[in-house]
């Protein structure tokens, strides 16, 4: 993949060279991860760079007069590799040339389990606070459903993309399109810190919890979105609610207060009102299903459900997305230790169409 992210390099220069070397050698390493996984953690797959190829970074730096594409694609490209190492002073060295082209470019931060970018103007103060409410959502969804894998590839690290934005007119979004990486797409109206509901709104905590929740989990396949779009729903609300209860002191969490609109309780309220039933039909039919499911053998047993169709290869891969059947979901409740004893219960929340 010569020249990637969309930018054009200037044919034959050195810098244009250095650049294009460099991102080979990084694609040539994914790649190989991707067709045969064999490390658990980006850092370690990180280290399987060529040291030939990390010495690029240094000549790209220091090389006369690079062009600013040549050195934002070989920044991007250290990212694809969590490689901030690599990306800083590529970064530096963009800025003395195009303040501009570094702003767009953005910051990176990187974490044991995601990396975050903060683009079109994101200060490192605003990342590190999204980044510190993130460890929290991801320690949640642990501690709630005993999930950990949130990775299209074993030992790919989650990427958490938050560009500055004058308003918000989109949510965040699940972007399952990259090669190598699930990533989250946040869009923020404040470089240096998290506040959630936005003034207009936006609840942008539930936000990263609900995409999280599609990160997990796909569900159907590209015909068919069996869930209806209501898993998402429940996994955030329910590490809202969670994360409230429980970290509701916590420094990271000062500025949101989502639960008064986003919760499990504010959920079961609205569907006893219009009287919804366990199915399959629509979103409310899917929630309520879900939520059935969450009262007889609760979030645990949901997610050892989840890691034992994983364990057995029970899904289907869409650019290495997982996604599951509902049938299989079933069955695979049912053969845990609670699904065995609430049966009845679990064949009532699939019951309806």
């Amino acid at each position: 993949m010569l020249a990637p992210f969309g930018l054009v390099l200037a044919q034959g220069s050195s810098a244009e060279r250095l650049a294009r070397e460099y991102a080979e050698a990084v694609e040539a390493v994914n790649e190989a991860h991707a067709r045969k996984p064999v490390v658990a953690d980006e850092r370690e797959l990180a280290a399987k760079l060529p040291a030939s190829a990390a010495k690029l970074v240094a000549e790209l730096a220091k090389a006369e007069g690079p062009d600013t594409a040549a050195l934002a694609t070989a920044a991007k490209a250290a990212l694809d590799l969590d490689r901030v190492e690599d990306f800083e002073p590529l970064r530096a060295r963009l800025a003395t040339l195009s303040p501009d082209a570094a702003k767009q470019l953005g910051i990176a931060l990187s974490r044991p389990r995601f990396l975050a970018i903060g683009t079109d103007g994101v200060e490192q103060e605003g990342l590190t606070a999204i980044a510190d409410v993130f460890d929290l959502v991801l320690d949640a969804y642990d501690e709630v459903f005993g999930l950990t894998n949130f990775s299209k590839l074993p030992g790919k690290k989650l990427r958490l993309r938050v560009h500055l934005v004058d308003k918000i007119t989109k949510p965040p979004h699940f972007a399952p399109q990259f090669p190598w990486h699930s990533e989250v797409e946040f869009p923020v109206i404040d470089a240096k810190a998290f506040r959630s509901p936005t003034q207009a709104g936006q609840f942008l905590f539930y936000g990263l919890c609900h995409e999280l929740g599609h990160v997990i989990a796909m569900w159907g396949d590209t015909k068919n979105e069996e869930d209806r779009h209501a898993w998402a729903h429940y996994t955030g609300v329910v590490i809202v609610e969670h994360l409230a209860k429980t970290k509701r002191d916590a420094a990271p969490l000062k500025h949101v207060s989502d639960v008064r609109w986003r919760s499990v309780e504010f959920e079961r309220t609205q569907l006893a009102a219009k009287k919804v039933e366990p199915g399959g039909k629509d979103t409310e039919a899917v929630m309520a299903r879900l939520l059935a499911l969450h009262d007889a053998v609760g979030p645990k047993s949901i997610g050892e459900a989840l890691n034992a169709l994983d364990a057995e290869g029970k899904h289907q891969r869409v650019n290495k997305v997982r996604y599951y059947a509902m049938r299989d979901f079933k069955a695979a409740l049912a053969a845990t230790k609670a699904g065995r004893a609430k049966k009845k219960q679990i064949d009532a929340a699939f019951a309806g169409s």
